[in-house]
């Protein structure tokens, strides 16, 4: 499915013709499923006690994961002779500026979330996707308020355990992924069928 920007005539641009993949939407969702839920998995099964490089890892994560996407979005518009649509090259620009300069720092408090959120909004807007802008706000919201504490802070000491973060981190992993197959399950039966 391709849009097009008008021209200065009112006629579309050739130039601005853009390439919009109908799977868009699940495609990011179930990527960033796998990623942040297999990043948490492997803390949670081989922990090493270190949460800042657990965070600095999956931040790195969802750093290639943005870039992945943006590679392979372009890479199907290329193949349409369209121009790519804006957005996860951005995405992965925040996650680079974040993992690779000072401003990792924020990580250990944020925790990696706060990638998550930040590029998928980035996207989302740029890509004028609200369900994908939607997602990255509510779920990077709750990921950032994690990474204060803010969730496991609420229990009782004696009940607080280590893997308390990647358990919650985990389950947010788990809902993007789900709801990427959702997602994925109405984009299909969206499609036109043709006659017979």
């Amino acid at each position: 499915m391709t849009t097009a920007a008008a021209g200065e005539s009112g006629f579309p641009a050739a130039s601005a013709l853009v390439y919009r993949d109908r799977h868009e939407t699940s495609l990011t969702l179930l990527v960033l499923g796998v990623v942040s839920t297999a990043s948490m998995v492997a803390q949670i099964a081989w922990p090493d006690g270190n949460i800042v490089g657990a965070a600095w890892q999956m931040g790195v994560a969802l750093t290639i994961a943005f870039a992945v996407l943006w590679l392979a979005f372009r890479r199907r518009a290329a193949r349409h002779a369209l121009k790519a649509a804006p957005g996860f090259g951005l995405a992965a620009i925040i996650g680079v500026a974040i993992v690779a300069t000072p401003v990792a720092l924020v990580l250990i408090f944020a925790g990696p979330f706060v990638i998550f959120g930040l590029g998928l909004i980035v996207a989302g807007l740029r890509l004028g996707n609200r369900f994908l802008a939607g997602w990255a706000l509510v779920i990077g919201a709750l990921g950032v308020f994690e990474g204060f504490f803010g969730i496991t802070n609420r229990l009782p000491y004696s009940l607080w355990s280590p893997w308390e973060h990647s358990a919650i981190y985990l389950a947010l992993g788990v809902l993007t992924l789900l709801a990427g197959i959702l997602v994925r399950v109405r984009e299909d039966h969206a499609v036109p069928r043709g006659p017979g």
